[in-house]
């Protein structure tokens, strides 16, 4: 089910989708928008509804149906463009980013995954535990996913977790909130995050600012 098409400061557009399919429902979807799904009859049935809901979002974004490429890193691309873009999967949703210059790494994760606040020493530095409390989880998932979308954005999969992503401080407020806004800062970038509320699910954009 698409979820929504929503254009952030600097450009980014972020398209969601929230799978409640059966995987026969988006792979006719996907053949009534023309986009070819042949080859997904060969993955796992949770990877064909993953990238079944993955080339829906991107011929919305594109107006087309288009070609995924990935590079070493994993990094994904489109064919024919020079769009930036990044991808996240996780469970019930699948998310989108496109900007045509700013270089941006979107990540996703349910509000409740209570793991993550078992390893905060794993990818939680000094700087960001003096702030987040050891039994706030929402800071954690928060956390958690804007450190995915900053290594998504930095293409370099070998970025140290911890010492290599330091977050500036954020506040999550009592109540339900609609975003909220913070930096971070990796040796060579530093970036605007942009957290989100959207289907049960934090969504984090990372989109780099200029020096």
């Amino acid at each position: 089910m698409f979820l929504e098409d929503m254009t952030y400061p600097g450009g980014t557009r972020v398209l969601s989708w929230r799978l409640v399919e059966e995987t026969s429902q988006l792979v006719a979807l996907c053949r009534e928008a023309g986009i070819a799904c042949e080859d997904l009859a060969e993955l796992p049935d949770k990877r064909q509804r993953e990238k079944a809901a993955e080339r829906l979002l991107l011929c919305r974004a594109f107006g087309r149906p288009v070609v995924l490429c990935h590079d070493e890193q994993g990094a994904p691309s489109v064919k024919d463009e020079t769009t930036n873009i990044s991808i996240t999967h996780t469970i019930h949703m699948v998310a989108l980013a496109v900007n045509d210059s700013q270089v941006i790494g979107i990540d996703a994760e349910q509000a409740d995954r209570k793991q993550v606040v078992r390893v905060r020493d794993k990818f939680l530095n000094a700087g960001d535990q003096s702030f987040i409390a050891p039994d706030d989880l929402t800071a954690h998932v928060i956390a958690w996913t804007a450190k995915e979308a900053i290594i998504k954005a930095e293409r370099n999969s070998a970025l140290d977790w911890t010492d290599g992503i330091n977050l500036d401080p954020f506040t999550v407020p009592e109540l339900d909130f609609d975003e909220i806004v913070f930096t971070a800062r990796t040796a060579t970038n530093r970036y605007r995050m942009v957290v989100r509320p959207v289907g049960g699910h934090f969504l984090t954009l990372a989109a780099a600012l200029k020096p």
